[in-house]
């Protein structure tokens, strides 16, 4: 008998749907709005990834990417009107599928391409109607 019969196979997901972004290039920080290039744990351009967004307090959005200083995949909550460039996107990398699955997880959303298209329409609005200054 096979010793690895009684071990429940976990779905491999080769590729996934997901909502994507850009950290805006020069964001304007504290009351003097001091203009600086991205954001502390990211570059400016930075492409992210949209894990999940607060829906009701309309803020903040978890965000997959680059770490600006040492490269490595990070997930943070970052205010959503650091981001630009909404799109859709078809998503290969293990480590960013995993780290959206697993706040899929913590959060009880199932991540599909609906949920993911539904981010890119509703970040820009909120951004629009609550974080104009």
């Amino acid at each position: 008998m096979d010793s690895n019969s009684n071990i429940a196979a976990v779905p491999v997901v080769e590729s996934l749907w997901c909502a994507t972004a850009n950290i805006k290039k020069e964001i304007a920080f504290g009351e003097e709005h001091i203009i600086k290039k991205g954001t502390k744990h990211f570059r400016g351009g930075a492409k992210v990834h949209i894990a999940s967004a607060y829906g009701g307090m309309c803020n903040n959005a978890t965000v997959i990417g680059h770490h600006r200083s040492n490269g490595r995949y990070i997930r943070i909550d970052i205010p959503v009107k650091h981001l630009e460039n909404f799109r859709l996107e078809l998503v290969y990398s293990p480590k960013v599928i995993n780290l959206i699955l697993k706040n899929s997880d913590e959060s009880f959303v199932e991540y599909t391409k609906d949920y993911a298209e539904n981010l890119i329409m509703l970040i820009p609005e909120w951004i629009e109607m609550y974080h104009q200054n």
